[in-house]
C-alpha cells in the first residue's frame, strides 16, 4: 500500500449484518460481558490498558531499552500505567460495544508542547519502542511522538526501532551531526525523535533513508551498522523479550509477514496449573503447564497450536483480548458464535485446519518470493545475555537449541525438517493439493 502511496481503503455498508440467531449472539455476548470484571486479566485490561505490563517488566529488568542494549530502565517508573493515569489520561475509549475498554485517551496542553486526544495514546509497545528503546522517559514527549505516528500512518514499533537504531549509529560515530541535518540524536533526546519523526514522515533528510526501516538502512549505511539492527524478514522486532518467553521467540521466528507478539498468545498464560491457558485450553489438548523459558518438546507442540488458533482469531477478525486465554471469553461460547451468526454447524477441529491452511499457503507464497528456512530466526542479541539490572548475566537463548526447536516445529506442521516447505502430504491433507505444482516450481 505505502508503495501505491495508499494510505486506508474505507468501505461504508449501507444495510444491516444479517445474523442466523440473532437472540443467541446476544445471549452469550451479554454473559461474557457480566463475567469481564470479575475477571483479573479483563479488569487490568480496564484500568490500566497495555501499559500495565510497563512495571512488571521494568521492575523484572526486562523492559527494551537504549537500542535492546539493556533491559534495563532506571527511569521506569515514569512510564507506568499508574504514572500514565495520573499525568495525561484524559478518559478510556473501546471498540464498539466492547465493554474492556482498553484504549487510552491522552491529552497534553502546555504552551511548548499539545498532544490532541483526538489520536488516542500511547500502547504499550509505543511507550516501549519510543521511550525506552530511544532512553526517553517523559511520558509527554512518548504521547506527542504517538500521536505524530498515528497522524502520518506510521507503525510505532518499527518508528521507534528505526530512531533508536540511528540514535546507537549517532553514538557509535556511524552517523555524524552532517547526516542529521544538525540534530544531536542522541539516547534521551526528546526533541530529537519528535524531529526524526517527522524528517521520516516527510522523507526529508535523513527521514529519507530511515523511512525504507533498519534492515535497508544498515544495509546502506554499511560499516558495522547490521548488529544494531533486531528484525525478523526484513521487519522491527515487538518489545517482549523471547529469553523470558520462548514461545514467543519461536513465533518472532516462524511469522510469515515478521516479527509479531500477536501471532499467538504468550508463554506466561500457560506457566502453571492455575494458568487461563490450562484450565480453559483442554478442548485443544492443552493439559500441562510448560514453564515460560523452556524450550521442550511439549512447548514446541504447544506453540503448533497457539500459531493456528490465534491464526483463527485473526481470520475471524476476533479479538486477542475477548477470549481465553487473555480474557474471559471461552472456546465454546466463540464457537457458539460463529454458529449463531453464521448458521453453520462449524466444529473447533474444522476451525483449527482453517488456520493451518492460512499458515500453510503463507509458507507457500514466502517460499515463491524467496524466503527460506535461513530467515526463521532470532536477531543476535537474544543468544547473549541480559546487561544491566536484575537479570544481568542471565537469559541466552541457545542457538543450538533454538535450531532444534525450529526443525522439530516444521515436523509438527508436517514441512521438510531442514526447509521448512510443506509436504506434498500435508497439503493432500488440508486440500490444498493443488499448490503442489506451486511448490515445485
Amino acid at each position: 500500500m505505502g508503495s501505491k502511496k495508499l494510505k486506508a481503503i474505507a468501505v461504508r455498508g449501507t444495510k444491516p449484518i444479517e445474523l442466523y440467531n440473532k437472540e443467541r449472539v446476544s445471549q452469550i455476548t451479554k454473559e461474557i460481558t457480566k463475567r469481564i470484571m470479575d475477571n483479573p486479566l479483563s479488569r487490568g485490561l480496564r484500568e490500566l490498558g497495555t501499559p500495565g505490563v510497563v512495571r512488571p517488566f521494568y521492575e523484572a529488568g526486562c523492559l527494551p531499552s537504549y537500542n535492546w542494549t539493556t533491559g534495563y530502565f532506571k527511569e521506569g517508573e515514569s512510564l507506568t500505567a499508574e504514572t500514565l493515569n495520573k499525568t495525561i489520561l484524559k478518559e478510556t475509549k473501546g471498540c464498539f460495544a466492547c465493554p474492556i475498554r482498553c484504549k487510552r485517551v491522552v491529552e497534553v496542553n502546555e504552551e511548548d508542547l499539545k498532544v490532541d486526544p483526538s489520536y488516542g495514546g500511547p500502547e504499550y509497545e509505543t511507550i516501549a519502542s519510543l521511550g525506552s528503546l530511544c532512553g526517553i522517559s517523559d511520558l509527554k514527549y512518548i504521547a506527542k511522538a504517538n500521536e505524530l505516528c498515528n497522524k502520518y500512518t506510521m507503525d510505532t514499533i518499527s518508528t521507534g526501532m528505526v530512531i533508536a537504531f540511528a540514535m546507537q549509529c549517532y553514538q557509535e560515530g556511524l552517523l555524524t551531526k552532517e547526516d542529521t541535518g544538525g540534530i544531536e540524536l542522541t539516547f534521551g533526546n526528546r526533541k530529537a525523535m519528535l524531529k526524526m519523526i517527522e524528517k521520516i514522515a516527510y522523507r526529508k533528510g535523513l527521514g529519507d533513508l530511515l523511512s525504507q526501516g533498519s534492515y535497508l538502512v544498515a544495509k546502506k549505511i554499511g560499516k558495522g551498522s547490521e548488529k544494531f539492527i533486531h528484525q525478523v524478514k526484513g521487519q522491527e522486532i515487538p518489545m517482549h523479550d523471547p529469553r523470558l518467553k520462548t514461545g514467543v521467540g519461536l513465533q518472532y521466528a516462524l511469522s510469515d509477514y515478521g516479527a509479531d507478539h500477536m501471532k499467538a498468545a504468550h508463554d506466561s498464560f500457560f506457566k502453571d496449573k492455575d494458568s487461563v491457558g490450562i484450565k480453559e485450553m483442554k478442548d485443544l489438548g492443552i493439559l500441562e503447564p510448560v514453564s515460560p523459558t523452556d524450550m521442550g518438546q511439549k512447548k514446541i507442540a504447544l506453540f503448533k497450536l497457539l500459531d493456528i488458533y490465534w491464526t483463527v482469531f485473526d481470520i475471524l477478525g476476533v479479538c486477542d483480548f475477548g477470549y481465553v486465554p487473555r480474557s474471559v471469553g471461552t472456546m465454546e461460547e466463540l464457537l457458539e458464535i460463529i454458529r449463531a451468526v453464521t448458521g453453520w454447524r462449524t466444529t473447533w477441529f474444522e476451525l483449527m485446519k482453517l488456520g493451518e491452511r492460512s499458515i500453510n499457503m503463507a509458507r507457500i507464497f514466502n517460499h515463491r518470493e524467496g524466503f527460506t528456512s535461513e530467515d526463521d530466526t532470532l536477531p543476535e542479541v537474544f543468544y547473549h545475555n541480559f546487561k544491566g539490572g536484575p537479570l544481568d548475566g542471565q537469559g541466552a537463548i541457545d542457538k543450538a537449541d533454538f535450531q532444534k526447536a525450529l526443525k522439530l516445529r516444521y515436523q509438527l506442521m508436517g514441512w521438510g525438517p531442514d526447509n521448512g516447505i510443506p509436504t506434498p502430504a500435508k497439503l493432500i491433507e488440508l486440500g490444498l493439493d493443488w499448490l503442489t505444482d506451486e511448490v515445485k516450481r
